[in-house]
C-alpha cells in the first residue's frame, strides 16, 4: 500500500513539472509575437535615426538668390567723331571717357545654392555730370558662390538707351564680389557696350565700342530650399 502511494504522488510531480513547463512556454511565445508586431524601443530608434540620415543625404534642391548692386564707374569710348572734350587722342578714332555714372540693378538666379545660378537681371545707369543720359538693361544673368567668400556673375544683354537719343546696343558685363558679411559684399565689374550710330563723313555706320569699369555694394540675399 505504501508503495502505492509512493507511486501517485510521484506520477502527480511529474505531471506538475510538465503543466509548469507548459505555461511558462505560452508568456515566451506571446513576447515573440509581441515583438515582431512592434519593435523595441533600440530598433525604433534606430529607424529614426536612418530617416534623419536619408534625408540629409538626398540632394539640396534649387535654390534662390536675389542681388542688389549700387555701383558707380565711368568708361572709355573707342570712337570719338564728334571729338568730345574728353578726347584722349588727335583724331576721330581717338580714345576718349564717358561721362562718370550711377549704376543700379537687381537680380534672380535659381539653381544649387553652392554651383552656378541662371536668371535674369535688370539694371539702370544714369549719368552723373554732362549731358543728361540714361540707359535701361535687361540681361541673362549667371552667378557662382561655390564655398568661398566671393561671388563671381556675368550678364549678357541689350543696353537701352533712353536719353538724349533712343537706342539700343548690346552689353557684356563679368563682376566679381567679396563678402565682409554674409550677404553683403565689395563689388566690381567690367564692362562691354557695343552702339550702332548715326553717319559721318568719314563712315555711312559708326559703331561706338565702350568699355567701363565701376566698383560698389552688393547686398545677396539666399533663398534656400
Amino acid at each position: 500500500m505504501l508503495e502505492l502511494r509512493t507511486g501517485l504522488a510521484l506520477v502527480a510531480v511529474l505531471l506538475g513539472a510538465s503543466f509548469g513547463r507548459a505555461a511558462a512556454a505560452q508568456p515566451a511565445a506571446g513576447h515573440g509575437a509581441g515583438a515582431a508586431a512592434e519593435a523595441p524601443p533600440g530598433e525604433e530608434g534606430g529607424g529614426a535615426e536612418l530617416e534623419a540620415y536619408r534625408a540629409l543625404a538626398r540632394p539640396p534642391g534649387t535654390a534662390g538668390r536675389v542681388v542688389s548692386t549700387l555701383a558707380v564707374g565711368t568708361g572709355i569710348r573707342f570712337n570719338n567723331p564728334y571729338r568730345l572734350q574728353t578726347q584722349l587722342g588727335e583724331t576721330a578714332e581717338s580714345l576718349s571717357l564717358t561721362a562718370g555714372y550711377l549704376d543700379l540693378g537687381v537680380a534672380l538666379a535659381l539653381g544649387p545654392a553652392d554651383g552656378v545660378q541662371h536668371g535674369g537681371a535688370l539694371r539702370l545707369s544714369i549719368a552723373v555730370d554732362g549731358v543728361p543720359q540714361e540707359s535701361l538693361t535687361p540681361s541673362y544673368f549667371v552667378a557662382y558662390r561655390g564655398l568661398t567668400r566671393a561671388l563671381a556673375y556675368g550678364r549678357l544683354g541689350a543696353a537701352i538707351l533712353i536719353e538724349p537719343d533712343v537706342n539700343v546696343g548690346g552689353e557684356l558685363a563679368v563682376g566679381l564680389g567679396y563678402f565682409l558679411l554674409a550677404g553683403v559684399a565689395l563689388s566690381g565689374e567690367i564692362v562691354g557696350d557695343l552702339f550702332y550710330g548715326a553717319a559721318t563723313y568719314d563712315a555711312a555706320y559708326t559703331v561706338y565700342p565702350v568699355v567701363s569699369a565701376q566698383l560698389g555694394i552688393m547686398i545677396d540675399h539666399e533663398l534656400l530650399p
